[in-house]
């Protein structure tokens, strides 16, 4: 089960910690907010990869960094369904 808590919110940044997630969600999701022109600096950090809780950094160009969150989750669930729906008969 993955849980989001907002260590910090201001008006263009967002600062996350990410439980139940590691590697492989993170840096997809970093992908996909990179390729966001309105993200202005992105980044995440495991401080421990067997206790540590990610924690996700967000900088946006001045729109609010929860709406470029969300459209960034909207894009990589429209290109999973793409995939599965390639690969269902």
């Amino acid at each position: 089960m993955v849980m989001l808590k907002i260590v910090e919110l201001g008006k263009n940044y967002v600062k996350l910690i990410v439980k139940g997630e590691d590697h492989t969600y993170l840096n997809l999701l970093q992908h996909y907010l990179s390729q966001d022109s309105r993200t202005v600096l992105v980044r995440y950090n495991i401080p421990h990869p067997l206790v540590g809780e990610p924690e996700l950094y967000l900088r946006t160009d001045g729109t609010n960094p929860l709406e470029v969150l969300k459209k960034a989750n909207e894009n990589i669930v429209a290109v999973c369904d793409d995939l599965l729906s390639q690969i269902q008969p």
